[in-house]
């Protein structure tokens, strides 16, 4: 066994030298192809070449010779990248350099050399050109130049010229001369040993010279292989180890290598007396290599072969022995051993079965008794000394289970012996060579324990969400109540007659009032969002018009501190989506708020884009930019916690920090973040995306422009130019103006100016002009449109020019004409008791109040009222079982529930109770007034708002409807002042005193304002305007007649009513 391993060993090592000298014998021929390839490539390019496209002048350096005085060495090279090469001339009258400068082909020959070996893995050989007739001779690369291989010495250089010029000293030029067929010829020379000369002759024009004809001979290209060039790094990864190396070539013999090659074997080595010879031939046979391996060289290389043949013998002998030790050790003992350490097992796991917390047993399925149980299935089941389970219903129950089944499973729960919840798992087995069920017992007392517990806990938790929603309910019912009789008892005074003085005080209290309004409302909120209590709600909404109308509630704040305001909504955006409008204003108004607070110079510019989206959805992407201060990182990162306020401490800013978190809280239930882009110093930028649904546009029609030329003129670049993409979508040429400019002279067209500023004054302008400012009327000189809604203008351009309009814009406020319903409020508050009745008799209504459900029911049917206003929290009966038997009556008439709680649940509450609509407290006018018109029943009694009711061609209102929505109880001391002030007006006028007139006005408009006499506030706001513009004028006395005359017919109106 052991010579066998030695002989396939040694049979191994023969045949991996074999091959190590098969590839080197391959990358030497490689080489030679290589070299050869060259020479053929070079004459195949000269024959293909004119002389004057090889010839080139290159400048040369010349360095003496020493074999001979008469012969001369140069150096050339083209090009600092180039290959250098050299020329040697043995004869001057030959020699084709002129004072330093060479005219011939080296150059050619360097970048054929370069080109050429360039792309080859094999190392570069040396290419030499001789002319043995002109004794001048090329080699690249240059003698001793710079090479990874060794360099071309002097010696190698003169020995392959001489070479060359004795091996054709007696051939004729036209031998040399032969056709492209040629081969190429291998010699060899003694005094290169090692090495051998590669040799093809060249045709013209390498040695055509028309200036000596009769010196012509033959040209040759040479190359030199030399066994040595090789580089190491680049033989194969392996070298194999020879002694000695033959290579001969067909027809021309032994070309390197020393003596006769030894006798060798063409299939594998060959012993002979001087060692291992192996014979290789490549493909085509005309070259043949024979390698000599010495024997002491290849002991000496694999001398590990014998100390391994008796190291191995050593490690059977050893390995004998130690098999017998090894054995005794790990089969003899451990067998001895392993039998007691069953026992020992076997007592263990008797053990450990009766230690573990599961009960264990065996049952037979044949008979159901006990095969193997643990002390606590013996305990839980009773299981007596007969291996039978104790009759108790668990037991039974257990068998009648578990005996039939073949498939694993579990029982939840099965009383044990002593009462304990038992969970079994069973599964089909075999034991001792019968059909068995091994079950196993786990006590789950504490899990049932736990799940009591967790349902304890689950009742307490719904019972607290119960308290806190009862106590949300609770604390908006007793905040908002007594702030609806604060509000809505300052509006109702508001307007009244009131002096400047007293006008200011009541719009501090109402700035105020809004204020705590609005703290309580966004507290409430957030306490409804954390206990899950605020819903959503989708409804159709004009988005764009909601960013509109949120600007313009809150950019008089803004405004009084100079601020610029005003919002910019892209034409893209859509004219119906559905969506929470109410929350998504709100969040708005927060944003809007927050910036307005903080910033105290520039800007506050709100933006609104919208990106279609598959599936008829829309992305609404929502921004407000401020130019305040800015936010720090450090702030940032808690900007959205509840109460939070940067620079708290402080006390810079009002407010309790919950409109932002408000804001992220909502953002979030509507699917989207919050986000902020701030630095300090450079102003914040707070923007949401909301992605929503697509809805109907409504009906009502956009203004009318196709064809007006219009002129848009505003304080911001960025206005304009929205406000004239939203005209020219509607028809119009729009065209932005700088803020100064006006449109040329003999332009037509509509100016529209967009006054940022109430208090600015008009500047003359005679063409046609709409001016935007804070509130609409069309019916003013010129016509003076909602700044903040682009609608608004487009209408006002629409009514200047064509004199109609196809809708009616909604008023900002409830309409002079009285409703003249008769309205049944049943309310248990004295105090909105007051509030609700002077509200409805504000509005033109007839009031009667009932305390509670009980009174009311009773009024109702000894009276005719054409609308039901009830609370819903009150005592004896409320709204709810008001509602509810006025409905099981068969009555139809609208009735609106009134409630302080701003609950989601109100609402299905009210509509369940038979309901038309509900009201939250505290209640504003415009809403009563909406509320009432929707549920009025017939035209004549709700009038539209005014304008619907007159050509279209005369907005002006005649004075006598205005004069009959004045209070009775405001009617004397309205003539009684408004006379005074028309006498001291017209004295002012005769006495040419604008001053003095100005003043008379401002107060007279007051007036007006405080008993809603639209029109002729109108009027007076044109005269005084005019009149601060460009003094006493004829059109100014003309205004004047008009105001003084439809004055007189008002209060001639008015006394009427009061002698009524």
């Amino acid at each position: 066994m052991l010579a066998g391993a030695v002989y396939w060993l040694g049979l191994h090592i023969l045949q991996n030298e074999k091959e190590q000298l098969q590839e080197d014998f391959s990358f030497l021929m490689g080489n030679i192809n290589a070299q050869e390839q060259m020479l053929r490539t070079l004459r195949m390019q000269s024959q293909q070449a004119e002389r004057a496209g090889l010839a080139s002048r290159t400048s040369v350096s010349s360095a003496a010779g020493i074999e001979s005085p008469s012969w001369r060495f140069f150096e050339g090279q083209r090009a600092a990248a180039s290959t250098p090469f050299t020329l040697l001339c043995q004869r001057a009258e030959f020699c084709p350099v002129t004072n330093g400068v060479y005219s011939g082909a080296g150059s050619y020959l360097s970048d054929f050399y370069s080109t050429y070996w360039a792309n080859l893995a094999f190392p570069a050989a040396p290419v030499f050109v001789v002319s043995p007739a002109r004794q001048f001779s090329l080699s690249v690369p240059a003698v001793a130049a710079d090479s990874s291989h060794t360099p071309l010495t002097r010696r190698v250089f003169l020995g392959v010229v001489q070479a060359i010029q004795q091996q054709t000293s007696s051939e004729s030029p036209q031998k040399a001369r032969q056709d492209s067929h040629t081969p190429i010829e291998w010699r060899r020379d003694a005094d290169l040993p090692g090495a051998m000369i590669g040799l093809l002759p060249l045709p013209r024009p390498w040695d055509a010279d028309d200036a000596q004809p009769s010196a012509s001979g033959g040209v040759y290209a040479a190359t030199l292989f030399a066994r040595d060039r090789i580089s190491a790094s680049e033989r194969p990864s392996f070298q194999p180890a020879y002694d000695d190396f033959w290579l001969m070539r067909r027809d021309s013999g032994v070309l390197i290598g020393e003596g006769r090659p030894p006798a060798a074997d063409d299939i594998g080595f060959k012993a002979s007396s001087e060692g291992l010879t192996l014979r290789l031939a490549d493909k085509s046979g005309d070259w043949t290599a024979v390698y000599l391996l010495g024997y002491s060289s290849f002991i000496k290389n694999h001398a590990w072969l014998p100390v391994g043949a008796l190291s191995a013998l050593l490690l059977v002998l050893a390995g004998g022995l130690g098999f017998r030790r090894w054995y005794r050790l790990n089969v003899t003992n451990p067998v001895q051993a392993a039998a007691k350490g069953v026992q020992e097992t076997d007592a263990f796991n008797l053990t450990l079965l009766d230690t573990v917390p599961v009960g264990l047993c065996v049952l037979y399925r044949s008979t159901g008794k006990v095969a193997f149980r643990n002390e606590l299935a013996a305990q839980w089941l009773g299981i007596g000394a007969d291996a039978e389970l104790h009759n108790t219903p668990g037991a039974n129950g257990l068998l009648r289970q578990i005996m039939g089944t073949t498939k694993p499973g579990s029982i939840e729960s099965i009383p044990g012996l002593d009462g304990r919840p038992l969970h079994v798992r069973f599964v089909p087995t075999r034991y001792k060579g019968q059909d068995v069920v091994l079950c196993a017992f786990a006590d789950i007392s504490a899990r049932a324990e736990m799940e009591r517990t967790q349902e304890q806990a689950k009742v307490q938790a719904q019972r607290a969400v119960e308290a806190k929603s009862t106590f949300l309910a609770s604390m908006s019912h007793e905040i908002r109540t007594p702030l609806y009789g604060l509000l809505g008892t300052l509006e109702i005074l508001a307007m009244t007659p009131l002096s400047e003085e007293q006008r200011r005080h009541i719009d501090h209290i109402q700035n105020s009032s809004g204020i705590l309004q609005q703290l309580i409302s966004d507290i409430l909120d957030v306490t409804k969002i954390e206990s899950g209590q605020l819903a959503l709600e989708a409804v159709a909404f004009d988005p764009g018009e909601l960013v509109q109308s949120a600007v313009a509630s809150c950019a008089p704040a803004g405004e009084q501190k100079g601020l610029v305001v005003y919002s910019c909504v892209d034409t893209s955006v859509p004219a119906c989506v559905y969506g929470d409008a109410a929350r998504i204003r709100q969040i708005l108004t927060n944003l809007l708020g927050n910036a307005i607070k903080f910033t105290s110079a520039g800007h506050v510019i709100t933006r609104m884009r919208a990106e279609s989206l598959p599936d008829e959805k829309v992305r609404l992407s929502l921004q407000v930019v401020d130019s305040g201060p800015g936010i720090g990182p450090e702030e940032r990162k808690r900007l959205f916690e509840p109460f939070y306020q940067i620079n708290g401490g402080a006390h810079t800013v009002g407010g309790m920090g919950i409109g932002l978190a408000l804001s992220a809280k909502l953002a979030k239930l509507m699917g989207s973040e919050l986000h902020v882009t701030s630095e300090p110093g450079l102003g914040s930028s707070f923007s949401v995306d909301l992605v929503l649904e697509k809805g109907s546009p409504p009906a009502a029609s956009a203004p009318q422009l196709r064809d007006i030329t219009t002129y848009v003129r505003s304080p911001r670049k960025e206005l304009s130019e929205n406000l004239c993409q939203w005209l020219t979508r509607w028809g119009a040429q729009a065209n932005a103006l700088p803020p100064h400019a006006y449109p040329e002279s003999e332009s037509p067209g509509v100016l529209v100016d967009v006054m940022l500023d109430d208090r600015v004054d008009l500047e003359e302008w005679t063409g046609l002009r709409v001016v935007a400012r804070g509130h609409e009327d069309f019916g003013r000189i010129p016509p003076q449109a909602n700044r903040y809604s682009v609608r608004s203008v487009g209408f006002a351009i629409q009514y200047l020019v064509s004199g109609e309009l196809e809708i009616s814009p909604e008023p900002a406020h409830p309409p002079d004409q009285p409703l003249n319903l008769h309205i049944l409020v049943a309310e248990d508050n004295p105090i909105n008791q007051i509030t609700l009745r002077d509200q409805l008799e504000q509005l033109g209504c007839q009031v009667t109040v009932a305390p509670d459900g009980v009174d009311a029911l009773a009024l109702w049917s000894i009276n005719n009222f054409d609308l039901l206003l009830t609370d819903l929290n009150m005592p004896r009966m409320n709204g709810y079982e008001l509602a509810s038997s006025l409905r099981e009556r068969g009555v139809s008439t609208p009735i609106i529930g009134v409630t302080a709680n701003a609950m989601k649940e109100e609402e299905t509450r009210c509509r369940a109770a038979g309901m038309n609509s509900w009201l939250v407290k505290p209640i504003d006018l415009r809403s009563l007034w909406l509320h009432l018109r929707a549920h009025a029943k017939a035209s004549a009694e709700a009038p539209l708002p005014s304008g619907s009711d007159h050509p279209a061609g005369n907005p002006r209102r005649g004075p006598s409807a205005s004069a009959a929505a004045i209070p009775r109880k405001y009617r004397e001391v309205f003539i009684q002042t408004m006379s005074q002030d028309l006498d001291t007006l017209k004295e002012s006028a005769n006495g040419d005193n604008a001053p003095a007139m100005l003043a008379v006005l401002h107060r007279i408009r007051g007036g007006l304002s405080a008993v809603a006499l639209k029109d002729l506030l109108a009027q007076a706001e044109s005269l005084e305007n005019q009149i601060r513009s460009n003094g006493q004028t004829p059109a100014s006395r003309e205004m004047l007649t008009l105001l003084v005359k439809d004055m007189h017919e008002t209060l001639d109106i008015v006394r009427s009513s009061i002698s009524a």
